[in-house]
């Protein structure tokens, strides 16, 4: 992402780089499209995943990983989708596919549709986030943090050293969910729920 040039975007989206801005208003412009239309691979493949699940928790561990393995194989497509470029949320197709993702990623975990893009929030609308969706958007965080673990590091990060490292990241990724599931967090601090 780094070494992005209106050239070199303008031949692989196939316009003449004389005529890039007769396309779009800016460099940021074209690369929130990008972004939306990622966001929109994402909405496709999490239904795929709900539909052939065999119930919600497989599902939600079954998006974790897919989200985490995309973040892990595809960095800068991560980084452009999840807060490269400044302001993204004003752009307005980004800010429905986006939007509509986190709508799906919470109607996943609640089992029922619990806002619509119409709400007009966003996911750093925290008065409404907090009071509506607390425990999906803790999540949800959690999955963004995760997914910056695989980013910040080696391709495989701390799993790299195994043949199957895919398999050793899923294993991974389920126990935390399954720890998130279980509500372990207050065994591990000697409370009571």
């Amino acid at each position: 992402m780094e070494d992005l040039s209106v050239r070199r975007l303008a031949r692989e989206v196939r316009v003449a780089p004389a005529n890039f801005y007769n396309h779009y208003d800016s460099l940021n412009d074209l690369l929130l499209e990008i972004a939306a239309d990622y966001f929109e691979v994402f909405r496709e493949q999490a239904a795929h995943i709900s539909r052939t699940s065999a119930n919600r928790t497989e599902a939600l561990k079954r998006t974790v990983f897919y989200f985490v393995d995309f973040a892990r194989t595809h960095p800068q497509l991560y980084r452009l989708m999840f807060g490269y470029i400044p302001d993204a949320y004003t752009h307005p197709r980004y800010r429905q596919t986006a939007g509509a993702a986190f709508e799906d990623l919470m109607e996943l975990i609640y089992g029922y549709k619990v806002f619509t893009i119409s709400d007009n929030f966003g996911p750093n609308d925290m008065a409404a986030l907090g009071s509506r969706v607390q425990i999906g958007y803790g999540l949800y965080a959690m999955l963004c943090g995760l997914s910056n673990l695989f980013v910040a590091n080696a391709v495989d990060g701390p799993f790299a050293q195994f043949d199957n490292s895919r398999e050793r990241i899923a294993q991974f990724l389920n126990g935390i969910i399954d720890a998130f599931i279980k509500g372990d967090l207050p065994k591990v601090l000697g409370t009571e729920t």
